[in-house]
């Protein structure tokens, strides 16, 4: 899959490769959104249909997962436009709910796309400090 040498790249650099395989990641409901840039790929995203920790059993929420932009190109409005497509997506398929646990370094970035943190900040061993964030998905209609 395309989009797990940037995720090691930027995401994991320290780890195993391994680990930046994800559940869900062939499941039938997810997509693996890429930006390009001169036709190299700079920029990945995953989606996938599941709720959200705190929430009983719904098919309507999102998770966005494994999130990377080339470090050299942030800023360019890439990690932007992946988020839009992402969220569009998830509309299309009846989202309403989109979330993701984000790092504390990144949640500047959500925020400004409409994401709101939820609860306390939290540590993911091995990765960082991290928060739960998350954002309604407005009808399309």
């Amino acid at each position: 899959m395309e989009t797990r040498p940037l995720r090691h790249a930027v995401l994991r650099p320290h780890q195993s490769p391994n680990l930046v395989v994800y559940p869900g990641d062939e499941d039938v409901d997810t997509v693996h959104l890429g930006a390009y840039a001169a036709g190299r790929l700079v920029g990945v995203a995953s989606l996938y249909r599941e709720p959200p920790p705190d929430a009983l059993r719904t098919t309507t929420a999102w998770r966005l997962r494994g999130m990377a932009v080339d470090p050299t190109l942030r800023g360019s409005g890439h990690g932007a436009a992946l988020l839009q497509a992402c969220m569009v997506h998830a509309r299309g398929q009846g989202g309403t709910l989109a979330w993701c646990n984000a790092r504390a370094t990144a949640a500047g970035f959500y925020r400004s796309l409409g994401f709101s943190p939820k609860g306390d900040p939290f540590e993911l061993p091995g990765i960082g400090l991290h928060h739960f964030m998350w954002r309604a998905l407005e009808s399309s209609r």
